[in-house]
């Protein structure tokens, strides 16, 4: 509600309230003040009465009676004489023969008054006229008492007269009073209404807004006031502003999650990438227990508040992934407790991790055929063996050392795909022909296993890609195709077509593959039977290489497989129609 009406409504009120107190008052006065002139107007005629009713009782006492109602009724009152018993001796108001009957007025309260300081007034309900009267009595020689009574109604219409004229200039003057301050107050609280309108849009954000400068000289020193006030706090938010942003973006630009907390461990402001480690959108005015749901992690924020020292703790979460945890203290009497940084350094882990078991990978492959070249050398160089030993001997120095060459080129094959140093030359392929030329160059191998190659080729399907490497593809899927068949076993080649790619699967009827090794099989070094390694040569190193070249020209490999059920690798490479 506006200032101006709230002061109109104030005005409205104090004048109702005014008028209302001005008119009782004045009734309870002008009814006092009329009552007293009738008590006064009654009191002097009850002194004459008195007198006329000494002389009227003593000279004519036959027509005294007559006398005191022909009085009564020019005086418009009610005239009753009591003895001294309290006995109605004559009432103007009562027939005379009813007179004896009346009432003992012994009791009545102006007869009793009267009687001990000689005058008595009272006001109350008459029943014997049904009305309320007025009463005043005076005692008079003869231990007798006169009574004269007037009507209220009669008095209350004496004052009408008095109390409408009054009240009408009562309520004209506060509907005066009330327009006139009215008027006042809108131009007074116009300015004010005016100001108060434009702070609040400012305050809203409106800075672009201009104070009003109308109205008296202390609502202009105030818009004054406000427009300096203005001008302050416009500057302080762009600055505050900017410097917000700025921290915001660098704390949204910051690699690591960062998260702020109070001396309650509820969280006060975090970065987006705090949220996407913990995986809750909005994480503020949270309790930090509930976010991380880890007691290790929790402890490290909880430590650090306790004992106001920087900690720092790495903690190894589900799915081999891996946080560090730097969490520092912030002064005391701040709104924060502390400021936490969560990394993840998964990736850093996974990567010492794959060196370690690179080198002890390659080492372990390493051992086994540098060691037999070894003892072939020195048999032949100290145990002088025959043309058959020696024959022997030369032959397990050159194995080894085509399994050594095998294993160094494909390292490097695998190391040149991960840096993605290679570049493919892609042509389009058939991918019929692909097949059949690979399946061919294992004919031999396959024909000492008595091995049959099982073909449901497409004839016109194409894929667009490296020839050499999709080669290398296949090569590694048939030649572990026909290691893990068995004897008499049969190498299943298919492709087929499907929405937007093109499948080619190498299938076998071998020994299948646990469904606990199947997520592991493309990784380096990994065999899955390695007790039987010497039986089956290789290097570990081909699936990775398959899945590496796949993921290259933009494509898919997976397994199917069941234990004694044999496998069937699966790749999809993109239609090239």
């Amino acid at each position: 509600m506006r200032l101006g009406s709230r002061f109109t409504i104030l005005l409205g009120v104090l004048a109702a309230a005014a008028a209302l107190l001005l008119v009782l008052l004045l009734d309870a006065t002008v009814r006092r003040a009329t009552e007293d002139r009738i008590l006064e107007r009654v009191s002097r005629e009850a002194d004459h009465l008195a007198q006329d009713w000494g002389r009227w009782a003593f000279e004519r006492p036959a027509e005294a009676d007559s006398l005191l109602r022909q009085a009564a009724a020019s005086l418009n009152c009610r005239v009753t004489i009591v003895d001294a018993g309290g006995k109605v001796l004559h009432d103007t108001d009562m027939p005379p023969e009813k007179v004896a009957g009346m009432e003992n007025h012994a009791a009545r309260p102006e007869v009793q008054s009267a009687r001990r300081s000689g005058t008595g007034s009272a006001r109350r309900f008459s029943t014997t006229e049904s009305e309320n009267r007025i009463y005043y009595a005076k005692s008079f020689p003869g231990d007798q008492v006169i009574r004269l009574s007037v009507s209220v109604a009669g008095v209350l219409a004496i004052e009408e007269a008095y109390l409408w004229t009054t009240r009408t200039a009562i309520l004209a003057t506060c509907l005066l009073l009330f327009l006139v301050g009215s008027t006042a107050a809108r131009r007074f609280s116009q300015p004010i209404a005016s100001l108060t309108e434009a702070a609040l849009a400012i305050a809203a954000g409106d800075h672009r807004r201009d104070l009003p400068h109308a109205g008296g000289e202390e609502v202009q020193l105030l818009a004054a006031a406000f427009q300096r006030m203005k001008n302050s706090l416009a500057l302080a938010l762009e600055k505050a502003e900017s410097e917000r942003q700025l921290t915001a973006m660098v704390l949204e630009r910051l690699p690591d999650g960062l998260v702020v907390v109070d001396e309650r461990l509820h969280v006060l402001e975090s970065n987006a990438r705090f949220a996407r480690m913990i995986g809750i959108a909005d994480p503020a005015g949270r309790a930090l227990y509930d976010l991380l749901r880890r007691r290790d992690l929790y402890d490290v924020f909880g430590e650090t508040v306790a004992g106001h020292e920087t900690r720092e703790r790495t903690v190894h979460l589900g799915d081999e992934i891996v946080w560090q945890v730097t969490v520092v203290a912030l002064p005391p009497g701040s709104r924060a407790a502390a400021v936490g940084v969560l990394r993840d350094v998964t990736r850093l882990e996974r990567t010492e991790s794959m060196r370690r078991t690179f080198v002890a990978d390659v080492s372990h492959e390493l051992r086994t055929p540098i060691a037999s070249i070894a003892a072939a050398a020195e048999t032949l160089a100290d145990a002088e063996p025959d043309p058959a030993e020696s024959e022997h001997l030369l032959d397990l120095i050159r194995r080894q050392s085509d399994r050594m060459r095998e294993l160094i080129d494909d390292l490097m094959d695998l190391a040149q795909i991960e840096s993605g140093a290679v570049e493919l030359v892609t042509s389009e392929i058939l991918v019929e022909e692909l097949l059949r030329e690979t399946a061919d160059d294992f004919s031999d191998a396959a024909a000492r296993k008595n091995i049959v190659f099982s073909t449901h080729l497409e004839s016109d399907l194409t894929v667009c890609g490296d020839r050499r490497r999709l080669s290398q593809v296949v090569r590694n899927l048939i030649d572990n195709a026909i290691k893990f068949a068995p004897e008499g076993g049969v190498v299943t080649l298919r492709s087929a077509r499907e929405p937007g790619a093109a499948s080619v699967s190498v299938g076998d009827n071998g020994p299948g593959i646990a469904r606990s090794e199947q997520d592991k099989i493309f990784q380096r070094f990994y065999q899955v039977d390695r007790s039987r390694s010497k039986t089956r040569p290789g290097t570990g190193l081909g699936l990775s290489i398959v899945k590496h070249i796949v993921q290259l020209h933009g494509g898919t490999v997976e397994v199917e497989s069941e234990l004694g059920s044999g496998s069937l690798f699966r790749i999809r490479l993109p239609d090239a129609s």
